[in-house]
C-alpha cells in the first residue's frame, strides 16, 4: 500500500483554497489538483506492507498533540518537481509534529525522505509556465486540527485518496 501521514482540511477549507489559487494559477496552465485531494503531507511512506499499519497508527497517536495554526502567503513553482505549491513558513508545533512521527518511523525501520522538509499544499502539476513564487493575498490561514494516514492509489486521472485512520489536534 502506498501510505503518507498529513494534515487534512475540512471540504470548506480545501474549497476556499482551489478558489483562492484559481487565479493565481491561470497563467501558469497545467493540470489543477482537485478540491477534495488537497492537503498538507508531512511525511510520505511510499510502499508500506499492510501489516504495519497498526503500527504506523500507533505511532500517530502518540505523535498527536496541539492544533497547529498555518499561514500561506505565497506561490511557488517547483521546476524539478513540475508543480505549483501553496507555501507556508516553518513553525515550531508543525515541525515537532513532523520530527516525532520522523523518529518514530525510523524506530520502526520505516524510512524517511532526507530532504528539508518544507509545509506545502501542492495545488498543480505539469506546468506550462513557471514563476518562481508569487505572493497570496489575502493570507490564506488555516488551524489544522486533523492528522491522518492515508492511502494512495495511482489512478489514469490522478491521484486517488482514502483516509484510513485520523486523530484529532487538541
Amino acid at each position: 500500500m502506498r501510505l503518507f501521514y498529513a494534515l487534512w482540511p475540512t471540504p470548506a477549507t480545501q474549497r476556499e483554497w482551489y478558489d483562492a489559487t484559481d487565479t493565481l494559477l491561470a497563467p501558469w496552465g497545467g493540470r489543477r489538483i482537485p478540491p477534495e485531494n488537497l492537503h498538507l503531507t508531512l511525511h510520505f511512506l511510499g510502499d508500506v506492507a499492510a501489516d504495519l499499519t497498526n503500527e504506523l497508527c500507533r505511532l500517530a497517536e502518540d505523535a498527536a498533540a496541539n492544533a497547529i495554526n498555518l499561514r500561506f502567503d505565497r506561490l511557488e513553482a517547483w521546476g524539478k518537481a513540475d508543480l505549483a505549491a501553496l507555501r507556508a513558513d516553518d513553525t515550531p508545533d508543525l515541525l515537532r509534529l513532523v520530527g516525532q512521527l520522523g523518529t518514530g518511523l525510523k524506530l520502526a525501520g520505516i524510512a524517511t525522505d532526507k530532504r528539508r522538509y518544507k509545509p506545502h499544499i501542492t495545488v498543480a502539476r505539469d506546468l506550462h509556465f513557471v514563476e518562481a513564487s508569487l505572493p497570496v493575498w489575502p493570507v490564506l490561514e488555516w488551524r489544522a486540527d486533523t492528522l491522518v494516514l492515508v492511502r494512495s492509489r495511482l489512478a489514469p486521472q490522478g491521484s486517488e485518496y482514502a483516509v484510513i485512520a485520523d486523530w484529532p489536534l487538541s
